[in-house]
């Protein structure tokens, strides 16, 4: 519920891109569905249950293991926000080593990122919201946080917290990761032919242009 402008809620609504082509794609199917937007750790705790799928899923080797994926819903650059003044040079993760990163809880980025928070190269401060995070960087409680998709993500949050001043701000022009978000459901769920179903749905709403001008709308 907290990753606009992919997804999150407004007066209590799912909204967001990712929902909107999602909606779009089970209409298609005319499939009945229901969207409840949760904060990540406890929508992440409901698909595992299998008490329904999750939405904007990334991929890595332990979660190929407990889920089935739909093709990508789309692709978006993790960035690096960093306190103006306080750049510094970023190419690979290696670069981040010794620094404390703001993440939000419960969120992987791929295996290179999870061994390297294994291994003890990334020291992280989890967080629920991207203000507060915000916030403790422009104190310098935290030398970065990761926002997403791309300059949207923290434009987003900038504009819903007023006390933000975006001249505090600066992305590394690096992405940490080229993230690709995927519809995801518990293999126990046995949903491998709807998942090809919904691809093949997928990709007529790519191929029409009709998920450009989803995005377009919030973007």
């Amino acid at each position: 519920d907290g990753g606009p402008p992919k997804y999150y809620l407004e007066n209590g609504k799912p909204k967001g891109f990712i929902v909107d082509i999602v909606k779009w794609c089970l209409n298609e199917m005319e499939q009945p569905y229901k969207v409840n937007l949760y904060p990540w750790s406890r929508a992440y705790g409901v698909a595992l249950k299998g008490e329904g799928g999750i939405v904007g899923l990334s991929k890595n080797s332990n979660r190929l293991k407990i889920f089935d994926y739909s093709d990508p819903l789309f692709f978006g650059d993790m960035m690096i926000v960093v306190k103006k003044g306080k750049e510094f040079k970023y190419e690979k993760l290696a670069d981040l080593r010794g620094k404390t990163l703001g993440v939000e809880r419960g969120v992987s980025y791929g295996d290179a990122y999870d061994n390297a928070v294994s291994q003890g190269l990334l020291k992280l401060y989890e967080y629920r919201h991207k203000n507060l995070a915000l916030k403790m960087l422009s104190k310098g409680r935290i030398d970065a946080i990761l926002i997403g998709p791309g300059k949207f993500g923290l434009q987003k949050v900038l504009k819903t917290d007023s006390t933000l001043n975006e001249n505090d701000y600066s992305l590394l022009p690096t992405p940490i990761k080229r993230d690709a978000k995927h519809l995801g459901f518990a293999k126990s769920l046995n949903m491998k032919e709807f998942i090809q179903k919904f691809n093949a749905v997928l990709e007529k709403g790519r191929r029409n242009g009709v998920f450009d001008r989803i995005i377009e709308g919030y973007l």
